[in-house]
Formats: C-alpha cells, sequence, structure tokens
C-alpha cells in the first residue's frame, strides 16, 4: 500500500513539474513575442511620429514647404516647416530630421511683443501650466524674471517635451515647444 501512495505522488509530481514545465514555455513565449514586436513610434506633434521620413510626414502635412538652414544643437536639420499656433496665437512648426528620419519638432510662436516682457513672461508660464497638466510635474524648470528667462521639461514615456522662453533685453523675445523622442 505505501508503494501506491508513493506511485501516486509521483504521478502527481510529474502532472505539476509538466503544467509548470507548459505555463513556463508559455511565458517565455508570449516575452519573446512582445520583445520582437517593433516598439511603437513615438507621436512628437499632430500625428508626427520619430522615425517618420520626410515624405511621410509631407503626406500628413501637405501644407508643409521645404524649410533650411536651421540646425538644432545635437546636429539635427531643420527640413520642413508649417504655419501653426501656440495657444492660439500664430506659430511655425519645424520639422528636424538626423538623417532621413524625423528627429524633432520646434514649434515657435511668431510675432512675440518686443519690449512686453511681462506680458511674454505670462504667456510662457501659461504654456507651462498646460504642459504640466497634460505631463505632470516638469523634470526640470527653471524661471528667472530677471533676465526674462523660462526653460522647463517633461518626460512622458519615450517624448520629451521642452518650453522655453528668452528675451535678450527686451528686443527679441522667442517662445518655443520641443518635441522629441527620449533616447
Amino acid at each position: 500500500m505505501p508503494m501506491d501512495v508513493t506511485r501516486r505522488s509521483t504521478r502527481s509530481e510529474m502532472s505539476l513539474r509538466s503544467a509548470l514545465s507548459g505555463l513556463a514555455l508559455a511565458a517565455l513565449a508570449a516575452s519573446a513575442g512582445a520583445a520582437s514586436a517593433p516598439p511603437a513610434p513615438v507621436v512628437l506633434w499632430n500625428g508626427a511620429a520619430a522615425g517618420m521620413s520626410v515624405d511621410q510626414v509631407y503626406a500628413l502635412f501637405p501644407a508643409s514647404q521645404a524649410a533650411t538652414g536651421q540646425a538644432l544643437e545635437d546636429g539635427a536639420l531643420e527640413a520642413l516647416s508649417l504655419d501653426a499656433t501656440i495657444d492660439g496665437a500664430p506659430a511655425i512648426a519645424l520639422f528636424f530630421f538626423r538623417g532621413k528620419t524625423l528627429d524633432a519638432v520646434l514649434v515657435e510662436r511668431r510675432a512675440m511683443q518686443r519690449d512686453q516682457r511681462m506680458q511674454n513672461l505670462a504667456e510662457a508660464a501659461r504654456l507651462v501650466s498646460a504642459a504640466s497638466a497634460q505631463y505632470g510635474r516638469p523634470s526640470r524648470c527653471t524661471r528667472r524674471r530677471d533676465i526674462a528667462a523660462v526653460d522647463c521639461a517633461w518626460r512622458d514615456g519615450d517624448l520629451q517635451v521642452a518650453v522655453a522662453y528668452h528675451d535678450f533685453g527686451g528686443g527679441s523675445p522667442a517662445l518655443s515647444i520641443l518635441h522629441r523622442a527620449a533616447g
């Protein structure tokens, strides 16, 4: 009789091992399938995703125009521009490419008022508040009224967003929002 109990235990152990092995293989297969799936593209701005070609961005925004001349600090080059808005005000969206793929979108506010430091700082503060409402607390944020500068950044998953305002002596105010994939 004790042998029958041992046999039953052995069969139960074998069934349990078999079931665990099957679960482990299923988990490995699922994780391998998930690992081999390409990552979802990072949407930078209004449907434009990191890695798109110039032709794909142009197809998405047929009103965009070829543009050259500007480069970001990391070497990404401007290739397309498009009329846009920031908080209802006229702006321009600039599409920057690294090699042949979209790397960043910079949206710059047009026609900022010269010598309107407090009004411009208030507009920058509204954009920082709107970005904070959408992306949470900024990872860094510097606000300097003494030199009329704001520089704040957020990370939302694989997306980096930065709001910057600078007014050099009151004569050349610039307000922009940069969207790029985290790297």
